[in-house]
C-alpha cells in the first residue's frame, strides 16, 4: 500500500510539472543585425511574453542569414508538403521579404523612391492603408502582429553621387536576387544594377563589383558596408518597411486570455521604435562618419532634382510586365498625401 502511495503521487507529481512547464516554442526568423536596438526591442518582446505566458509562449528568434537570407526563410515559411508544419513559424521581414513572401500586400508601393517626405505622412498612410496591406497576409494563413518601418534608405556610394548622372555611372545592388522585379525596374529606368545574392554582397562591395546600394544607416554600419561605400547622400529616399508575422495556426493554439497583452507588447515595441528611427538613423550616419563616410547633404534645390528624377521614373516602379509596385495603390496613396499635404 505504501508502495502504491508513493506511485500515485510520483506520478500526480509528474503530470502537474509536465503541466506547469509545458510550453510553446515559436521560431521566428529576423532579418535584425545582431545586438542592434532592433535585435534588443525583439528580445523584450520575447522577455514580455513569456512573462505575460507564464512561460506557456517562448518566442525564439533566428538569424535570418543563417537561412539564406529573406528568400531563403520565405522557402521555410512554406511548407514542404501540404498539411505539414513549416520549420518556422513566423518571421520579421523588411519590405523586400515581405513582397516576395506575399506580393499581393503591395508593400513594395510603400518604396517608391521619393514619396515620402516625413515620418507623419508614413503613419498617416499606415492609419489609412493597414488593412489593405494585412488582408492578403491573412489569406496565406498569417496574422500580421506588428507593422511599421525602421528607418529610412539612404544610398550609399563608393564615388559621389551629387546627382542623378553620378550615382547612374555606379553598379548599383537594389534588390539583388532577393527582389528581381526591383532591380529590373532600376535597369529599365536607366541605372547600372548587379544582382548579387545577399550572402556575397558584402564581398562584391569589397571587391568594386558593386559601388553603391540603398540601405538603412543601421545596416550600413552593422554589415560595415560603409568600409567600402564612403560616400553617403543624406536624403531619405523611402521608409525600409517590417511586417512582423505570425502563422494563424500558432497564433490560434496560443490562449485567448494573453492575446490583448501580448498584443499591447508588440505594439509598444512598435510605438518605442517609430519614436527611435529618426535618432538611431541621425546615430549611425554620425557613426559612419566618424569612421570616414563622407556626408553630402543637398540644398532644396539640388534635392528638387533628385524628387524630379525619380517621380518622373517612377511608372517604371509600377507600369511593366512585371511591377514591383501597385499602380492603383500608388495613386491611392499620392492623392491621398496630396491632400494630406494641402497640396
Amino acid at each position: 500500500m505504501k508502495f502504491f502511495r508513493k506511485f500515485i503521487a510520483l506520478s500526480l507529481l509528474a503530470v502537474l510539472g509536465t503541466s506547469a512547464f509545458a510550453k510553446t516554442v515559436i521560431k521566428i526568423a529576423s532579418v535584425a543585425p545582431s545586438n542592434s536596438s532592433w535585435d534588443i526591442d525583439q528580445r523584450t518582446i520575447a522577455a514580455e511574453w513569456a512573462k505575460i505566458t507564464n512561460n506557456e509562449v517562448i518566442l525564439q528568434f533566428m538569424v535570418a542569414d543563417s537561412m539564406g537570407g529573406e528568400s531563403g526563410v520565405v522557402k521555410r515559411l512554406n511548407s514542404v508538403r501540404p498539411g505539414q508544419k513549416p520549420p518556422i513559424g513566423g518571421a520579421v521581414f523588411t519590405s523586400l521579404g515581405a513582397d516576395g513572401f506575399c506580393p499581393e500586400s503591395h508593400i513594395m508601393t510603400l518604396c517608391v523612391p521619393f514619396m515620402f517626405r516625413s515620418q507623419d505622412e508614413v503613419n498617416a498612410v499606415l492609419d489609412k492603408f493597414g488593412d489593405h496591406m494585412k488582408k492578403p497576409f491573412e489569406e496565406k494563413g498569417y496574422v500580421i502582429l506588428g507593422y511599421f518601418n525602421i528607418g529610412w534608405a539612404y544610398f550609399f556610394t563608393r564615388n559621389p553621387a551629387h546627382t542623378p548622372a553620378e550615382l547612374q555611372r555606379q553598379r548599383l545592388s537594389v534588390g539583388g536576387l532577393t527582389s528581381p522585379l526591383l532591380s529590373n525596374a532600376f535597369k529599365a529606368a536607366g541605372y547600372l544594377v548587379q544582382d548579387v545574392p545577399a550572402d556575397k554582397l558584402l564581398n562584391s562591395i569589397q571587391t568594386g563589383a558593386v559601388e553603391g546600394l540603398f540601405t538603412i544607416p543601421m545596416y550600413a554600419y552593422a554589415a560595415q558596408y560603409y568600409k567600402s561605400l564612403t560616400n553617403c547622400l543624406n536624403a531619405p529616399l523611402c521608409p525600409v518597411m517590417v511586417a512582423f508575422i505570425l502563422s494563424k495556426s500558432e497564433w490560434d493554439a496560443i490562449p485567448e486570455k494573453y492575446k490583448p497583452e501580448l498584443l499591447k507588447s508588440v505594439k509598444k515595441a512598435e510605438d518605442k521604435f517609430i519614436q527611435s528611427q529618426r535618432k538611431s538613423d541621425a546615430e549611425y550616419l554620425k557613426r559612419c562618419e566618424n569612421s570616414g563616410v563622407k556626408i553630402f547633404t543637398p540644398n532644396e534645390q539640388e534635392l528638387k532634382v533628385w524628387r524630379d528624377e525619380f517621380e518622373a521614373k517612377s511608372h517604371y516602379m509600377y507600369d511593366s510586365a512585371t511591377p514591383i509596385a501597385d499602380k492603383a495603390f500608388y495613386e491611392q496613396i499620392m492623392a491621398f498625401l496630396k491632400q494630406y499635404r494641402g497640396e
